[in-house]
């Protein structure tokens, strides 16, 4: 991989903002064919699915995090963030603080989601500096007798798999504001995800939220939290483990009208960015009515491959993708041993060998490698 300097870009037929899943994957299927540019803060991408396993045991990092120049050879990479976006281009701000504007022939939208927890998804840096995070983080918790995780959704319960797994002598509490846990899966799957958590001795709150909200720091000091129905949980360590929004704040100086309520931009069936013919949105940031999953994303790059060629190939992009709208399908990993899947036909899962194989044992890191030749 070379990465693109100077004043203005070399001319590409595909610029790709956002090197996560949905990202990566396109400029690897598509750069066999076409001139590539992915556009990304990090040096490297990371297995998301391995970020709830990577804190318990930071040498997992090693396999979890990938350089891109590794993964994706034969894609040009410019290091750097979108800061604002109109249909003619994309401003990019480099490390150095200098900026350039990027364009393409087609351009795809892939910039995920931002975390309040910097520690479940990274947004920038190097990836020795994020393995550093892992290494520190991991201290962390080791040294906390009593861990509150806020949000009950799969990255806040993952993290009460794993830690109550790890260490059995903690006392953790996971609070959610809804009526139940894991509310985009089946009632089923949370029961005994519930179930399997409550028998370590974990402390489960739902219908409760923080009446004042705790410093968002990682790594910030213990404290007390009171919710707001008034139940007191101290803690040595709080984990923010909420779901992510949409990074879009580039749309919004001068493309605001293409995105909805949610910050989300709004796409059509063929994943185009409303109105235009060039531009595609895929994974957490369009507004596709489906739980925001890895699973789902990779449903959706197959269609918008499809269309970004028809339209550099000069056809009509006429691959449509289908929202997985109240799918509730779901592999959740509550430690390496322990573990719930809602799976199409069969259902919710409970053996511990099968959801081992599917998930638990790796966190899909290898079937994750390979996909990228490695």
């Amino acid at each position: 991989m070379s990465e693109t300097q100077g004043n203005s870009p070399a001319a590409h037929d595909i610029v790709i903002f956002g090197g996560g899943i949905a990202g990566a994957s396109l400029a690897r299927s598509l750069s066999g064919d076409f001139s590539v540019l992915l556009v990304d803060p990090r040096d490297f991408m990371e297995v998301p699915m391995a970020m709830t396993r990577v804190i318990v045991a930071p040498d997992f990092a090693g396999p979890a995090t990938i350089p891109f120049s590794d993964a994706l050879t034969g894609v040009d990479l410019m290091r750097g963030r979108l800061v604002d976006w109109t249909p003619e281009g994309g401003r990019v701000e480099r490390a150095d603080g200098t900026q350039i504007i990027v364009t393409g022939s087609v351009m795809v939208l892939a910039t995920g989601s931002r975390y309040a927890n910097p520690v479940m998804r990274s947004s920038d840096g190097t990836m020795e500096e994020r393995r550093a995070l892992f290494r520190v983080y991991h201290e962390r918790i080791k040294a906390a007798a009593k861990i509150l995780i806020i949000g009950g959704g799969p990255i806040g319960i993952e993290i009460a798999g794993e830690i109550s797994e790890t260490w059995p002598d903690k006392a953790i509490t996971v609070l959610d504001r809804g009526e139940r846990i894991l509310k985009g899966s089946s009632l089923k799957l949370a029961r005994e995800a519930r179930r399997i958590l409550e028998a370590r001795g974990v402390t489960i709150l739902t219908g409760q939220w923080l009446g004042r909200r705790p410093s968002p720091d990682a790594l910030a000091d213990g404290g007390s939290a009171t919710t707001d129905k008034g139940t007191v949980i101290d803690y040595d360590l709080l984990i923010w483990a909420t779901g992510g929004q949409p990074e879009t704040g580039y749309m919004k100086a001068h493309a605001a009208e293409r995105l909805n309520e949610a910050g989300r931009i709004t796409v059509d069936a063929q994943l185009r960015v409303k109105g235009l013919n060039n531009v595609f949105a895929v994974g957490d940031i369009n507004d596709v009515p489906e739980n925001k999953m890895a699973v789902h994303v990779l449903g959706q790059i197959k269609i918008a491959e499809a269309n970004i060629r028809a339209v550099l190939e000069g056809r009509d992009a006429t691959s449509a993708y289908k929202p997985q709208t109240g799918n509730p399908m779901m592999l959740l990993a509550l430690g390496r041993k322990a573990g719930v899947a809602h799976v199409p036909v069969l259902g919710v899962i409970k053996a511990g060998w099968f959801n081992r194989m599917l998930k638990t044992r790796d966190m899909l890191v290898p079937r994750f490698r390979k996909s990228f030749g490695l």
